[in-house]
This record gives C-alpha cells, structure tokens and sequence, in this order.
C-alpha cells in the first residue's frame, strides 16, 4: 500500500486507552496521492525530517502544510529532526541548523 503501518495500544491508568496507528509514507512522492487516507482522522501527526538534508526541510514543511489544509482542524503536528546519530560525530553532515527548524515551527504553530 506504500507505507509502513504499527498499531499500539496503551493503557495510561484504568480509564484511559491510547491506540496509536503509526502511517510511514517516508514523505515519498508517488505515494502522495494516497497521504489523505493515512491522515483523514488522525488526532496527531509526527512529520520528520533528516537534519543531514537541506531540502529535507523544505519538505517538512509541505507535508506540515498538508495537514493544515486537509486533515482535521485540531490536528497536532510535531516536527522532528532525525539522522541525530550521524552528525553526534561529524558535525559538519548537518545541514538545517536547529535553529532554523525551531523558528519553522514556531512560525507554523
């Protein structure tokens, strides 16, 4: 179907059951077209993006503008940096500064 999918069910105390359903499209193109279906209900989406990428960013951002278009008006949406590990020990692999994401997701809400 063109994505990764996990499902998770948490018990936080006695009254209170959290599923996840975890949709992995790996922000790839021609899966685009099938994004809304993974989105259409979701209460949060986690849009991640790889640090040692400069356009990676840029994409984030067109995901983040996605859901704020289509998905549902109360959506949460957390934006991560990952690939961490690579730059831990050259930090000249990094590529959008944490500076620049935090200000992104400040500006986007």
């Amino acid at each position: 179907i063109g994505a990764a999918f996990l499902t998770q069910t948490i018990s936080l105390d006695e009254n209170t059951t959290v599923k996840f359903e975890i949709w992995d499209t790996a922000g790839q193109e021609r899966y685009k077209s099938l994004a809304p279906m993974y989105y259409r209900n979701a209460n949060c989406a986690v849009i991640v993006y790889d640090i040692t990428q400069s356009s990676s960013l840029d994409k984030a951002k067109a995901w983040v503008k996605e859901l704020q278009r289509q998905a549902k008006e109360d959506i949460i949406i957390a934006l991560a940096g990952n690939k961490l590990d690579l730059v831990t020990e050259q930090p000249d692999k990094r590529a959008i500064p944490t500076a620049d994401a935090e200000a992104y997701a400040r500006e986007a809400g």
